[in-house]
């Protein structure tokens, strides 16, 4: 685990891992395979998942492989989880550049650093409420169903393609009643990626990853945007695009309710 230290707008990466080296934070798992689109349970609460990683970062791999498992098993009672991996920059400079990362990525962690115990890779953090290191699974799940246990609002979602536009969609987000200081986001995300990694922390290690954040945008209190479904990266055969929509608090940062749906026929 890496953590982060923000000075004069740029990122000063911090050498020590919090509690030994970053390698011991957890064993060495098994990535699982990411898993397809799974619809969620009857009688499931929705919870957003986000995970701060990156290729540079050795530590992230086990982390992957938790994120790619809460997608595929849903291992929570009474939760349906959806993940989204957002791949920060701030690892690109010391030795391998993650083709997915960006500095998006990197902003929306950082919103939550005033509110959590600062920014680190690799970081979770389940439903705005909580955040811990990204490997440790169970703490993950206790989190997740606990978040479970809280009010959420209903988000639903409608998702048209466009015509004449390729890999282009209209998305219709709908809630009961926004809450007052609440705002709408929406992400594009590649469900699938494989990269064989040349250089840097992770050299030789063939990664495989689920839940790509590929964009994000806030929509605020309006409920219908277009999204652009980008170009597949390091996707493996059958890798298809989902949407995830959410509703989160700004001052609180908690998440409100979340939703997702396939983009069918994208790529």
């Amino acid at each position: 685990m890496r953590r982060l230290a923000w000075a004069m707008g740029g990122v000063l990466v911090v050498g020590g891992a919090l509690a030994g080296a970053a390698c011991l934070l957890a064993p060495q798992a098994e990535a699982a395979p990411p898993g397809p689109h799974v619809s969620p349970a009857p009688g499931t609460t929705p919870i957003l998942v986000e995970l701060f990683t990156s290729e540079g970062c050795s530590s992230c791999p086990p982390a992957d492989a938790v994120a790619a498992r809460l997608v595929s098993a849903q291992p929570v009672a009474g939760a349906h989880v959806i993940v989204l991996a957002h791949h920060v920059d701030y690892w690109d400079r010391l030795g391998w550049p993650d083709p997915w990362s960006s500095a998006g990525a990197t902003a929306r962690q950082r919103s939550y650093a005033p509110l959590k115990s600062g920014s680190y890779t690799p970081q979770v953090v389940v439903d705005g409420r909580s955040e811990m290191v990204g490997s440790r699974a169970s703490a993950i799940e206790q989190a997740i169903a606990s978040a479970a246990k809280e009010p959420h609002v209903r988000v639903e979602l409608v998702v048209v393609a466009v015509a004449n536009e390729k890999d282009t969609f209209d998305v219709t987000v709908t809630t009961p009643a926004l809450p007052a200081g609440a705002e709408l986001l929406v992400a594009v995300v590649q469900d699938r990626g494989r990269v064989a990694v040349p250089r840097g922390e992770n050299a030789g290690q063939t990664l495989d990853h689920a839940a790509i954040a590929r964009s994000l945008v806030t929509i605020g209190a309006t409920t219908k945007t277009r999204v652009k479904v980008p170009a597949a990266i390091e996707a493996p055969q059958g890798t298809g695009f989902s949407v995830v929509a959410f509703a989160q608090d700004r001052a609180s940062r908690h998440v409100l309710g979340v939703a997702t749906a396939p983009l069918v026929g994208a790529r």
